[in-house]
């Protein structure tokens, strides 16, 4: 945790900050191990303190390390700890994550310093996963890939979306949580990239794709298949053909120094030139971690670059109205030399 709270200090010095102000849930988890949904941290180059309010302060004297732990009010930034920041000229703030009201409690505290807004510092730290981050994510994607292979046994006419839904997003929850609601779309529902999981029952000659992920100590997993109940329609049956191929392009091109916008253009690119270009709207993937959608993202307007220790998903898809709707989604870890793909699960076309 120490190290961490260094890198950030270091980051804080490049952007000539006297203090930081840690709001973000991931981020202080990140930073310091807590795990409840009331808290905050004010780091500056000298000292960290953690504060929270009378429902925690059990639970921060095993979790918070590396850092001073206060209870205050329940209202943390109404009781904002002023006194803290006698020396803070100049305090950064997560302005993606400090409500306005919140940061208006602030500054009606601290008359004398300058809240200055920042982009997500923490976040950036967050990026490159340390080992054993990645051996956690690993761990819940084990967990995906052994409910979907359990539950495409129940897969049959007659049972709705919702049903094969709470079926694995129970088996997430026998081991740790969702890291998002799950997507089961059946039929025509498939043509929507995020549509939810209704009371649609499924069909013969359907489409299903499962966009689903665990959340296991904290990390997420983020994987999508699509699979066929009895023959698919042959337009379909082509689609999946290109969204594979699409994703092995891109999977082909992924390592450290990468452009993160080629990765993006490798398999838009490839669709395009089948003419699926424009049935391909969303961006190729993005980072996994604390959260399940983090840095860096696969998009053909990203000026990143691929860096070791990043871990991305890689899902193309490709979404027709009226035929139905094919997505694969892997996650991978860059390596120093290309990356490991941590999701197991078959990708051949599979008809049930």
């Amino acid at each position: 945790m120490l190290t961490r709270l260094a890198r950030l200090r270091r980051l804080l010095a490049r952007e000539r900050l006297d203090g930081f102000l840690v709001s973000s849930a991931a981020n202080l988890r990140w930073l310091c191990g807590y795990t409840g949904s009331n808290g905050m941290m004010l780091v500056t180059p000298r000292d960290a303190c953690f504060y929270t309010d009378f429902r925690y302060q059990e639970q921060i004297r095993t979790e918070v390390k590396g850092c001073r732990r206060r209870v205050l009010e329940r209202d943390l930034y109404t009781a904002f700890p002023a006194e803290d920041c006698r020396r803070v000229r100049r305090l950064g703030f997560e302005s993606g994550n400090l409500s306005f009201a919140r940061f208006q409690a602030v500054r009606r505290q601290l008359r004398k310093t300058k809240l200055v807004p920042t982009r997500d510092l923490v976040l950036e730290l967050r990026r490159s996963k340390e080992p054993a981050e990645a051996a956690k994510i690993q761990a819940a994607q084990t967990v995906v890939d052994r409910a979907f292979k359990a539950v495409l046994g129940l897969v049959k006419p007659g049972i709705t979306e919702r049903d094969l839904a709470l079926e694995i997003e129970s088996r997430f929850r026998a081991v740790g949580d969702v890291a998002f609601p799950s997507i089961v779309a059946s039929g025509p529902n498939s043509a929507k990239p995020h549509a939810g999981a209704s009371n649609r029952r499924l069909r013969r000659g359907d489409a299903i794709t499962f966009d689903i992920g665990c959340r296991l100590d904290g990390y997420c997993s983020d994987m999508t298949r699509t699979v066929f109940l009895g023959r698919p329609d042959p337009d379909l049956a082509e689609v999946y053909s290109a969204v594979l191929a699409a994703q092995e392009q891109a999977l082909a091109v992924i390592k450290p120094g990468v452009p993160c916008k080629f990765v993006d253009l490798a398999a838009r690119d490839y669709l395009t030139g089948l003419g699926y270009g424009h049935y391909f709207g969303h961006s190729l993937g993005h980072g996994v971690g604390l959260d399940v959608h983090e840095q860096p993202m696969l998009a053909r307007t990203s000026g990143q670059t691929l860096e070791p220790g990043d871990v991305t998903t890689v899902e193309p898809g490709v979404y027709i109205p009226g035929l139905g709707g094919v997505r694969i989604e892997d996650m991978v870890l860059v390596t120093k030399t290309g990356c490991r793909n941590l999701t197991a699960s078959p990708k051949k076309l599979t008809i049930l």
